[in-house]
């Protein structure tokens, strides 16, 4: 049995190998810059504890969340455990975003009070000038030197 189809005004013979059928126009693949509202030009991904859980969000300036990813949390006291938590609620978070937008990320803000030096201990980062390093930018994605801030 010969089943033979046509779509949109394109010959029968035409195969994929020849490029687009007549009658059916090519898709515009040119990037358009990425807005994240109209008064927004911050993207922070924040990391915070509620409920036994550590949280990563990316929240823009003015407060729409873009992704949300809580793990299991861990003491800052348990060193591999806890920085194992911190990475995947980063890594997670940034992966719930699309390309664009995680690649907008304007600072990392460590919101943990009293575990805020614990998590930058953790995270490798160093303490006097905070900035995402390469390390932690293959681990979670966010971009080297992307500024990190530490919350209350």
């Amino acid at each position: 049995m010969d089943l033979k189809f046509t779509f949109g005004g394109a010959s029968p013979d035409q195969h994929d190998h020849g490029g687009a059928p007549s009658g059916v126009s090519p898709l515009p693949l040119s990037a358009k810059p990425v807005s994240l509202g109209p008064t927004s030009t911050v993207l922070d991904v924040v990391l915070r504890r509620a409920d036994g859980e550590l949280i990563a969000e990316a929240l823009s300036g003015d407060g729409v969340t873009y992704g949300r990813s809580p793990v299991t949390d861990a003491p800052a006291e348990e060193d591999a455990a806890f920085a194992r938590a911190l990475r995947s609620a980063l890594s997670r978070v940034i992966a719930e975003l699309d390309s664009p937008l995680s690649e907008s990320v304007t600072a990392l803000v460590l919101d943990l009070g009293d575990d805020n030096a614990a998590a930058l201990a953790a995270l490798g980062l160093d303490a006097a000038a905070p900035v995402v390093d390469a390390a932690l930018q293959r681990r979670a994605g966010i971009a080297m030197g992307t500024p990190v801030r530490l919350g209350a």
